[in-house]
C-alpha cells in the first residue's frame, strides 16, 4: 500500500539517501516533513489545495540502475558486502559473478499535471523501477528527485493487515501518516465511499477477493491526494466499472495538478490518461514519446519474443494484419456523412479462408460504436495483399476514434489476427461541417449522426 516518499529503503541507515534527495523546488513544509514522525507529534493531513498546472518537473530520474543476482547464494553474499560497504567510500557500481542490470542509466522527467505511462515486455524494469522510486528498493548508481509527496499501488495487500477490517487499515494508514481524529474520520468516510465495499468494509481484508483489494487500495492512495501517484498493474484485476471510475479520477487529479507514472498492459487506459511514455527493453530506456508512438515501438520490438500475439496475431498463426488504414473523401481524413474507406494490409503464411471484421471504438475505448463484418469467407493466398470495405455514408458524429480489426478463420470462427486489442489500434479523427446540429451532438457528448425524414 501507501508510504511516505521520505522514507528510506529498508538497510538504509541514513534518514534520507543520497540516491533519492528532494528537489529545490519542494515546499519548505514537504522538505522539512521527517521521515518517522517524532513520538507525540502529528503531522497535518495533505492539503486539499488545488495545484496549479503547469510543466516544471516533479520527478527527475538520472543515471538511475539496479542490479540483481541469479542466485540466491550470491545475492545473500553480495548483499553483505554492499552493507558493509555503506560506511566506506562510494565506488562505481560494476557487475559481478552471477549478476544483471535490472535498471541501467535511465533517464526521464515527470512534470506537474502530467500522465507518463512506463511500457515494456514482462522483465523489462518496471516493476523495478516504480519500487525504487518509492523507496522500497535501493538503486545501485543514479539519483531520484521528488518535488512533493509521492504514494503507490504496486502489490495488492502490501501494507494492509490482512487480519483487520478495511476501515481499520484505513485508519491505520491514518495514523502512519500523522492524521488527527477529525482527518481520520473524514479519511475514512471517503474511502468507504469510492471503494464501494459496502458491509465488506468492516470484514477481515484476508477474506477480500483482489478485486476488493484493488478497490480499497486506490480509494486509500487516492484520497491521501499525494503530489505524485505511482500505479503498477494493480488496476488490471478490478472491474471494468471501477476501472473506469479510477480513469476518471486520474483525469481529474491531472486537471487539478497531479502527476500520475501509470505502469500498465491495458493500452486504453495508457491511452486515455497518459500523454507521454516511456519503453524499458531489458532495463534500458529506449524509445521517449507520446503514448501511442511508445506503444507502437513496443510492438515493433522483437515480434519473434513476444509470445502470445503480434500485431494481434500468434507468431504461428497463417496470417497477421500487418496495418489498417483509414480515408476520408479528402486528405483531411473521414468526414460525418461522407463516404469513409477501411483497409487491412495483411500477410498470409499459407493459404486459408477466412471471415473479417472492423470495430469502431471510442477514444478511450471503453464502448464500441458501431461494426460491420462479412459473412461470406474470402480466400486468402500466400503472400501480402490487402482487403478493404467502404462506408458510404459515415454516421459518426465529428470527433476521436479508435478503429479496430479481426481476421477470423472461417471454419472454426476463431480469431487468427486482430489489430487493436494488442497494439494500440488505429486512431482517427472525424470531421464535421460547422452547424448548429453539430454543435449540439457535440454538448450532448453524441457518438451517431442520423438522418430522419420528418415529413
Amino acid at each position: 500500500m501507501s508510504r511516505r516518499t521520505a522514507r528510506p529503503a529498508r538497510g538504509c541507515s541514513e534518514p534520507h539517501h543520497p540516491s533519492r534527495r528532494r528537489a529545490a523546488s519542494s515546499p519548505p513544509d514537504e522538505r522539512r516533513r521527517p521521515a518517522l514522525l517524532p513520538h507525540g507529534k502529528r503531522a497535518q493531513p495533505p492539503r486539499t489545495a488545488d495545484r496549479a498546472v503547469t510543466k516544471r518537473p516533479v520527478l527527475a530520474v538520472s543515471g538511475l540502475s539496479k542490479r540483481y543476482s541469479r542466485r540466491l547464494r550470491s545475492a545473500l553474499a553480495y548483499g553483505v558486502r554492499d552493507i558493509a560497504r555503506e560506511f566506506l567510500p562510494a565506488a562505481a557500481a560494476q557487475l559481478r559473478r552471477d549478476e544483471f542490470w535490472a535498471l541501467e542509466d535511465v533517464n526521464f522527467t515527470l512534470r506537474r499535471g502530467e500522465a507518463l505511462a512506463v511500457v515494456g515486455h514482462n522483465g523489462a524494469g518496471k516493476s523495478t523501477l516504480l519500487k525504487i522510486l518509492f523507496g522500497l528498493v535501493k538503486p545501485d548508481r543514479g539519483q531520484v528527485a521528488i518535488a512533493g509527496r509521492a504514494e503507490a499501488l504496486i502489490e495488492l495487500g502490501t501494507g494492509f493487515n490482512p487480519v483487520l477490517s478495511g476501515r481499520e487499515n484505513v485508519r491505520v494508514s491514518a495514523a502512519f501518516h500523522g492524521f488527527d481524529r477529525a482527518a481520520t474520520r473524514r479519511l475514512v468516510d471517503d474511502v468507504a465511499a469510492f471503494a464501494e465495499l459496502d458491509d465488506f468494509f468492516d470484514a477481515p481484508v484476508q477474506s477480500y477477493s483482489s478485486g476488493m483489494k484493488a478497490r480499497l487500495a486506490y480509494a486509500v492512495i487516492a484520497n491521501l491526494k499525494p503530489d505524485v501517484l505511482l500505479v503498477d498493474e494493480a488496476l488490471a484485476v478490478g472491474d471494468a466499472a471501477f476501472q473506469r471510475k479510477c480513469v476518471g479520477h486520474m483525469r481529474s487529479y491531472l486537471d487539478d495538478g497531479g502527476s500520475v507514472l501509470l505502469v500498465s498492459h491495458s493500452f486504453h487506459q495508457i491511452q486515455t490518461v497518459c500523454e507521454r511514455g516511456i519503453l524499458l527493453d531489458h532495463g534500458r530506456l529506449v524509445f521517449q514519446g507520446t503514448a501511442t508512438e511508445t506503444l507502437h515501438r513496443m510492438f515493433e520490438r522483437k515480434p519473434a519474443q513476444r509470445g502470445g500475439v503480434e500485431n494481434g496475431a500468434a507468431a504461428d498463426e497463417p496470417v497477421i494484419i500487418e496495418a489498417l488504414s483509414v480515408e476520408g473523401p479528402g486528405e483531411d481524413g473521414p468526414v460525418s456523412g461522407e463516404p469513409m474507406r477501411l483497409t487491412v494490409r495483411y500477410h498470409c503464411h499459407s493459404p486459408i479462408d477466412i471471415l473479417w471484421a472492423f470495430g469502431i471504438w471510442t477514444d478511450d475505448q471503453w464502448t464500441c460504436v458501431t461494426g460491420a463484418a462479412v459473412h461470406a469467407p474470402v480466400r486468402l493466398e500466400r503472400g501480402s495483399a490487402m482487403l478493404s470495405c467502404v462506408v458510404p455514408q459515415l454516421p459518426l458524429a465529428a470527433g476521436h476514434y479508435i478503429v479496430k480489426a479481426w481476421l477470423i478463420d472461417a471454419a472454426t470462427r476463431l480469431p487468427l489476427a486482430v489489430h487493436g486489442v494488442r497494439d494500440a489500434g488505429t486512431s482517427i479523427t472525424v470531421k464535421g461541417e460547422p452547424s448548429s446540429a453539430n454543435l449540439a451532438l457535440a454538448r450532448l457528448n453524441a457518438l451517431v449522426m442520423i438522418d430522419v425524414d420528418w415529413g
